[in-house]
């Protein structure tokens, strides 16, 4: 389908690294490689998500059988079969660290010891974890959906029938699975739950939001209001940081804790937006700031105006895009800088990163997918050598390997380019982002768990869509809805919370 009109066939492209983290549709006459991408995706935990507005993941579909348990999947197409068997992804990968542990090596040992990632359970659609997360929402919370409205395109709007604040604050807060209530019970009070509100910050480039100005540009995108275009563009320079702890792994299986129990430890949820060449209108000006030649890799109209369909995508070419290289690593370590600082502002040890912006939004439909990786894994190498830090001690990417030359395979690269500088240690893990976040707040340091947010500004985004991709499944597994959402969290359309940085 990237190919003009009436031109030859190509043989289908290499299937992109399988971060969306979101189901991949299959479009008639994809081949094999294309396939084993959508399975990919289907089973992807990693850098973002594509936010299809309102797509529902149809695992249970014809074609896809049995992917949840490993079982053969088959698919049927002009009189050829193709068979993939879901658990024959590559091994796990080892971890490698970049840098001296030092004092941290028994935690580095223990991140080590972690048991192998479960990649099949929330790697498609989550329906069992979207309406447990809806009823605790609606029976606990107090969310009342508001029929026919929306905070975003596809996104349903939702407001509480009383404020948090307002509820006694010894009350309990109950989150179960409905399939198995007497599994375990994650319990909060309300006073917590002011706590952890409370402690919601959003720091930003202080040069892309000037002045008060800037500052109400800023709370107009944080309600879900931001322009497409140069609003869009900035969100990237926005980090927003709260307390949040996680209900379940990516194993699905929910944290038993009482109310007002601290022994889990400290683990903060920072939401951050990536650079999207996903194509879409939105975030035109990614597109048009990055790529070179994006006149000739998408269809223009006589005015010169990208063509732009179905309301959202832009109309490929089949031309390859070349990128401002220079210009994009200047932006990438500029995003680098100001997470970790704003992390490191609030005391944050262990920083959790994973490869933002890297699954479909990093541009492999144009032939861009490969030089932004490595960009993305080089612009943190660099700010890494380049920054010293007061409490950060400890750097871990996730990045979980579902097929060969995988982002795990990409960073390793970078890192092994030359000997590592920096005077943080990095740890590049195969493993589930969660999983390393409450070993480590368990080991009792201050966790920082990055998440791959939308330029729209709307925390979850499309949560209630069965969880499509990363976003989502933070949402899912958080309590981020709680801490993180502009319709529970009052503070976060406080500009006064609002912090600009020099980065």
């Amino acid at each position: 389908k990237l190919q003009p009109k009436g031109a030859p066939r190509a043989p289908p492209p290499e299937a992109p690294p399988s971060l969306p983290f979101r189901p991949a549709r299959r479009r008639r006459g994809a081949g094999p490689g294309a396939m084993l991408a959508g399975l990919s995706a289907l089973l992807g935990l990693g850098a973002d998500r594509e936010a299809d507005l309102g797509v529902k993941a149809k695992l249970s579909s014809p074609g896809w059988p049995g992917l949840r348990t490993g079982c053969h999947v088959t698919k049927q197409r002009s009189g050829k079969s193709m068979r993939f068997q879901a658990a024959d992804m590559p091994p796990m990968c080892n971890a490698v660290l970049f840098g001296d542990a030092g004092d941290l090596a028994a935690l580095v040992a223990s991140l080590r010891g972690l048991p192998e990632m479960d990649k099949h359970t929330m790697g498609g659609r989550c329906e069992h974890q979207t309406r447990d997360m809806e009823h605790f929402m609606t029976s606990q919370v107090g969310m009342r959906q508001l029929s026919g409205q929306c905070f975003v395109q596809g996104v349903k709007a939702f407001e509480l029938k009383t404020p948090l604040a307002e509820l006694p604050a010894d009350r309990t807060l109950s989150f179960a699975c409905q399939r198995r209530p007497a599994d375990a019970t994650f319990s909060m009070s309300v006073a917590e739950v002011a706590e952890w509100q409370a402690s919601y910050q959003a720091f930003y480039a202080s040069d892309m939001y000037v002045g008060e100005e800037g500052k109400a540009c800023l709370r107009k995108a944080l309600s879900g209001q931001s322009s497409c275009g140069d609003e869009a563009f900035r969100m990237k320079f926005v980090v927003r940081i709260s307390k949040n702890p996680v209900l379940m792994r990516f194993d699905g299986r929910l944290i038993s804790r009482e109310a007002d129990d601290c022994h889990a430890g400290e683990v903060h949820l920072v939401s951050v937006c990536g650079v999207d060449f996903a194509g879409r209108k939105h975030d035109v000006a990614d597109v048009t700031t990055y790529i070179r030649n994006w006149r000739q890799v998408y269809r223009t109209a006589e005015e010169g105006n990208l063509v732009v369909r179905h309301g959202r995508d832009f109309v490929p070419t089949g031309k390859k895009g070349f990128l401002d290289r220079s210009l994009l690593l200047r932006d990438l370590k500029k995003m680098a800088r100001l997470r970790l600082r704003a992390q490191d502002a609030v005391g944050v040890q262990v920083a959790v990163e994973v490869g933002i912006g890297l699954g479909v939004f990093a541009g492999d439909a144009v032939g861009i997918g490969a030089r932004v990786r490595l960009l993305s894994a080089q612009a943190l190498r660099e700010v890494l050598e380049e920054e010293r830090f007061e409490h950060i001690r400890l750097v871990v990417v996730s990045l979980p390997v579902f097929r060969p030359n995988d982002n795990f395979q990409h960073f390793r690269k970078v890192f092994e380019n030359g000997t590592y500088k920096g005077a943080t240690p990095v740890m590049l893990m195969d493993q589930d982002m969660h999983a390393i976040a409450i070993s480590a707040a368990a080991a009792g340091f201050s966790v920082g768990e990055l998440n791959p947010a939308d330029s729209h500004g709307v925390f979850g985004e499309y949560w209630q869509n069965l969880g499509p991709g990363t976003e989502e499944k933070l949402a899912l597994t958080t309590c981020g809805l709680l801490t993180q959402h502009h319709a529970v969290n009052p503070w976060v359309l406080d500009a006064s919370r609002y912090t600009p940085m020099d980065v």
